[in-house]
């Protein structure tokens, strides 16, 4: 068994990096026990909620046991980081700690294959990847995590309402908030910014004579735009769930590098243009679907 006992970031964060493991369990064979996905996990299918996949889902049904393991387990790393010793009573343990400064650990690697099949290997760290099972697997990640019928409804009417007045949908992913300071404030961007770009897709000769419809997607609720003649721009109140699996119906996606949308990309195949520099014109061939 695999245990993840670190916190990484929000919500797609936390998608990708237990992705990475499930997909890697699914094509191993052993089972992984996550300790801080409960919060999330109510949001998903029945499928994420069942027993008929290798993630185990701590604190759903005792939160008093979560916190015990959570508690059990800070004290478990904090004990090998200080002694540098990777094992403790029956656990094994693997730190690969760190972001820019380190190489991602590949989950094919055969001796972790190996301690996560025949005993109880604790893990620590966001850089864990395993691209290819992600890809051979996807399928089965992708069921995993589909909203629950509830989000569903809601998306699917959204969905609706916004394509009956547009032939083509792109989303717009706008992270401001905390990306003031993350990564220096490469990428905080101004709305002027987002909108502007709004009119220079809207402009592009490929979406000539297309009706298009932009839906916007922001972590700030009162974002205002001026109203457009050339397009349709689709903001209101919507639950995160909800702005994330808009952005996987989409035809087309565009914001700043963020997992959020690369999350929506994966799980619709839809092209996804990250906003690295938002002086560049955009690139139709630069769209990718991610993976």
């Amino acid at each position: 068994m695999v245990i993840i006992a670190s916190k990484e970031g929000q919500l797609a964060n936390r998608i990708w990096h237990a992705s990475s493991f499930i997909a890697n369990a699914f094509e191993n064979d052993y089972r992984i026990l996550h300790l801080y996905i409960d919060e999330y996990s109510h949001f998903f299918s029945e499928r994420l909620n069942s027993t008929h996949h290798p993630l185990r889902i701590a604190g759903k049904k005792s939160k008093w046991r979560n916190n015990f393991l959570r508690k059990f387990f800070e004290f478990v790393l904090k004990f090998s980081r200080r002694t540098s010793l990777r094992k403790f009573l029956f656990f094994d343990i693997l730190l690969h700690e760190g972001y820019d400064d380190v190489e991602p650990f590949d989950l094919n690697n055969v001796q972790f294959i190996h301690k996560a099949k025949s005993g109880n290997l604790v893990v620590s760290g966001w850089l864990f990847k395993d691209s290819m099972n992600l890809k051979k697997h996807k399928e089965k990640i992708v069921e995993l995590w589909t909203p629950n019928v509830n989000y569903r409804n809601r998306i699917d009417n959204f969905y609706k309402r916004y394509h009956e007045k547009s032939d083509l949908l792109i989303g717009v992913h706008i992270r401001r908030g905390d990306y003031i300071k993350f990564n220096n404030g490469t990428w905080y961007y101004e709305i002027a910014d987002y909108h502007r770009k709004m009119k220079e897709i809207a402009a592009m000769s490929e979406f000539s004579g297309k009706k298009l419809g932009f839906v916007v997607c922001s972590n700030e609720p009162d974002t205002k735009f001026t109203t457009e003649q050339q397009f349709d721009i689709f903001f209101e109140p919507r639950h995160f769930i909800e702005d994330l699996y808009l952005l996987s119906r989409c035809d087309y996606i565009i914001g700043p590098p963020s997992t959020f949308s690369m999350w929506a990309s994966f799980y619709g195949s839809v092209p996804l243009y990250m906003l690295r520099d938002i002086t560049v014109n955009v690139d139709m061939k630069k769209f990718q679907i991610h993976f």
